[in-house]
Protein backbone atom coordinates (compact mmCIF):
# COMPACT_ATOMS: atom_id res chain seq x y z
CA UNK A 1 0.00 0.00 0.00
CA UNK A 2 1.00 3.57 -0.87
CA UNK A 3 2.04 5.87 1.98
CA UNK A 4 -0.77 8.43 0.17
CA UNK A 5 -3.02 5.12 0.40
CA UNK A 6 -2.11 4.45 3.89
CA UNK A 7 -2.80 8.57 4.86
CA UNK A 8 -6.31 8.08 3.22
CA UNK A 9 -7.42 4.83 5.31
CA UNK A 10 -5.89 6.47 8.60
CA UNK A 11 -7.64 9.67 7.89
CA UNK A 12 -10.49 7.05 7.49
CA UNK A 13 -10.45 5.12 10.62
CA UNK A 14 -9.69 8.52 12.70
CA UNK A 15 -12.48 9.87 11.28
CA UNK A 16 -14.86 6.76 12.44
CA UNK A 17 -12.87 6.50 16.04
CA UNK A 18 -11.83 9.46 17.47
CA UNK A 19 -15.32 10.45 19.48
CA UNK A 20 -15.48 6.64 20.61
CA UNK A 21 -12.07 6.31 21.94
CA UNK A 22 -11.86 9.69 23.11
CA UNK A 23 -14.74 9.14 25.55
CA UNK A 24 -13.80 6.36 26.51
CA UNK A 25 -9.78 7.90 27.32
CA UNK A 26 -11.42 11.01 29.01
CA UNK A 27 -13.95 9.20 31.23
CA UNK A 28 -11.14 6.76 32.33
CA UNK A 29 -7.94 9.01 32.98
CA UNK A 30 -7.34 11.47 35.79
CA UNK A 31 -7.10 14.12 33.64
CA UNK A 32 -7.86 15.63 30.31
CA UNK A 33 -4.52 16.20 28.97
CA UNK A 34 -3.35 12.79 30.19
CA UNK A 35 -6.33 11.36 28.43
CA UNK A 36 -5.17 13.33 25.30
CA UNK A 37 -1.45 12.37 25.22
CA UNK A 38 -2.53 8.55 25.18
CA UNK A 39 -5.06 9.41 22.54
CA UNK A 40 -2.25 10.59 20.79
CA UNK A 41 0.04 7.86 21.05
CA UNK A 42 -2.65 5.65 20.21
CA UNK A 43 -3.36 6.79 16.83
CA UNK A 44 0.92 7.53 16.38
CA UNK A 45 1.47 3.67 17.05
CA UNK A 46 -1.11 2.66 14.52
CA UNK A 47 -0.18 4.86 12.12
CA UNK A 48 3.38 3.53 12.11
CA UNK A 49 2.01 0.11 12.21
CA UNK A 50 -0.19 0.89 8.74
CA UNK A 51 3.13 2.37 7.42
CA UNK A 52 4.80 -0.75 8.17
CA UNK A 53 2.86 -2.21 6.08
CA UNK A 54 0.63 -4.50 9.10
CA UNK A 55 -2.84 -5.53 8.21
CA UNK A 56 -5.49 -4.72 11.56
CA UNK A 57 -8.41 -6.02 10.52
CA UNK A 58 -10.29 -4.04 13.13
CA UNK A 59 -8.79 -1.00 13.96
CA UNK A 60 -11.51 0.01 16.42
CA UNK A 61 -10.89 -2.79 18.22
CA UNK A 62 -6.95 -2.26 18.09
CA UNK A 63 -7.06 1.04 19.19
CA UNK A 64 -9.20 0.31 21.96
CA UNK A 65 -6.79 -2.51 23.23
CA UNK A 66 -4.36 -0.02 22.86
CA UNK A 67 -6.22 3.21 24.63
CA UNK A 68 -6.33 0.14 27.75
CA UNK A 69 -2.75 -0.45 27.65
CA UNK A 70 -1.62 3.15 27.82
CA UNK A 71 -3.97 4.16 30.22
CA UNK A 72 -2.81 0.75 32.40
CA UNK A 73 0.98 1.77 31.80
CA UNK A 74 -0.14 4.80 33.13
CA UNK A 75 -1.74 4.12 36.42
CA UNK A 76 1.09 1.08 36.61
CA UNK A 77 3.62 4.17 36.29
CA UNK A 78 1.89 6.08 38.94
CA UNK A 79 1.46 2.89 41.05
CA UNK A 80 -2.34 3.97 41.03
CA UNK A 81 -4.02 0.07 41.92
CA UNK A 82 -7.42 0.88 41.19
CA UNK A 83 -9.14 -0.91 38.44
CA UNK A 84 -9.24 0.82 35.29
CA UNK A 85 -12.21 -0.83 33.94
CA UNK A 86 -14.94 -0.54 36.58
CA UNK A 87 -17.54 2.30 36.22
CA UNK A 88 -18.06 3.49 33.32
CA UNK A 89 -19.69 1.94 30.02
CA UNK A 90 -18.59 3.51 26.48
CA UNK A 91 -21.51 5.00 24.68
CA UNK A 92 -24.22 3.42 22.07
CA UNK A 93 -22.35 3.90 18.32
CA UNK A 94 -26.25 4.83 17.54
CA UNK A 95 -26.63 7.51 20.32
CA UNK A 96 -23.41 8.85 19.17
CA UNK A 97 -24.33 8.18 15.13
CA UNK A 98 -27.91 10.17 15.79
CA UNK A 99 -25.87 13.18 17.74
CA UNK A 100 -23.79 13.34 15.25
CA UNK A 101 -26.21 13.62 12.03
CA UNK A 102 -28.43 15.81 13.78
CA UNK A 103 -29.57 19.52 12.23
CA UNK A 104 -28.02 21.32 15.70
CA UNK A 105 -24.77 22.52 16.27
CA UNK A 106 -22.42 19.90 15.88
CA UNK A 107 -20.79 17.76 18.90
CA UNK A 108 -17.62 18.83 18.19
CA UNK A 109 -18.75 22.10 18.53
CA UNK A 110 -20.41 21.97 22.12
CA UNK A 111 -17.24 19.24 23.19
CA UNK A 112 -14.72 22.46 21.99
CA UNK A 113 -17.33 25.26 24.50
CA UNK A 114 -16.91 22.53 26.84
CA UNK A 115 -13.19 21.84 26.96
CA UNK A 116 -12.84 25.27 27.62
CA UNK A 117 -14.60 24.88 30.95
CA UNK A 118 -12.93 23.75 34.18
CA UNK A 119 -12.37 19.80 34.03
CA UNK A 120 -15.06 18.74 36.69
CA UNK A 121 -17.44 20.55 34.50
CA UNK A 122 -16.30 18.64 31.45
CA UNK A 123 -16.66 15.45 33.12
CA UNK A 124 -19.90 16.26 34.17
CA UNK A 125 -21.37 16.36 31.00
CA UNK A 126 -19.40 13.70 29.86
CA UNK A 127 -21.03 11.16 32.01
CA UNK A 128 -24.34 12.87 32.57
CA UNK A 129 -25.22 13.84 28.86
CA UNK A 130 -22.56 11.03 26.93
CA UNK A 131 -23.31 8.29 29.49
CA UNK A 132 -26.53 8.67 30.80
CA UNK A 133 -25.84 8.61 33.74
CA UNK A 134 -28.13 10.20 36.53
CA UNK A 135 -27.55 13.49 38.36
CA UNK A 136 -27.04 11.36 41.62
CA UNK A 137 -24.85 8.60 40.08
CA UNK A 138 -22.59 11.10 38.19
CA UNK A 139 -22.28 13.10 41.69
CA UNK A 140 -21.29 9.37 43.33
CA UNK A 141 -18.84 8.34 40.24
CA UNK A 142 -17.12 11.85 40.55
CA UNK A 143 -17.13 12.16 44.27
CA UNK A 144 -18.86 15.62 45.04
CA UNK A 145 -22.67 16.36 46.14
CA UNK A 146 -25.09 16.54 43.91
CA UNK A 147 -25.44 20.62 44.41
CA UNK A 148 -22.12 21.05 43.19
CA UNK A 149 -22.75 18.88 40.09
CA UNK A 150 -26.24 20.51 39.31
CA UNK A 151 -24.62 23.89 39.66
CA UNK A 152 -21.64 23.31 37.68
CA UNK A 153 -24.27 21.81 35.33
CA UNK A 154 -26.64 24.33 34.77
CA UNK A 155 -23.30 27.16 34.87
CA UNK A 156 -21.85 25.52 32.01
CA UNK A 157 -25.67 25.08 30.07
CA UNK A 158 -26.16 28.69 30.79
CA UNK A 159 -22.53 29.98 29.34
CA UNK A 160 -23.24 27.15 26.33
CA UNK A 161 -26.37 29.20 25.35
CA UNK A 162 -24.62 32.24 25.46
CA UNK A 163 -21.26 31.31 23.45
CA UNK A 164 -23.34 29.05 20.66
CA UNK A 165 -26.16 31.47 19.58
CA UNK A 166 -29.04 30.11 17.94
CA UNK A 167 -28.63 30.93 13.99
CA UNK A 168 -30.25 30.05 11.19
CA UNK A 169 -29.93 26.11 12.55
CA UNK A 170 -33.13 25.96 14.58
CA UNK A 171 -31.78 25.79 18.07
CA UNK A 172 -28.49 24.95 20.42
CA UNK A 173 -28.65 20.77 20.96
CA UNK A 174 -30.43 20.20 17.51
CA UNK A 175 -34.37 20.32 17.09
CA UNK A 176 -34.10 18.78 13.47
CA UNK A 177 -37.18 20.86 12.31
CA UNK A 178 -38.38 24.33 13.06
CA UNK A 179 -41.21 24.71 16.24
Amino acid sequence: MSEENVRDRFEMIYNKTYDYIYKYLIVKADSRETAEDILQSVYLNLYKRMLAGDRILEPKHYLMRSARHGLTDYYRSKKVNDSIDDGVEIVDEKALNSLENDDGFTYEEILQCLKESDEVTYRIFLLHFGHDYTIERTAKALGLAESTVKSKMYRALKKLRKEIKEGERYAIFGRSKEI
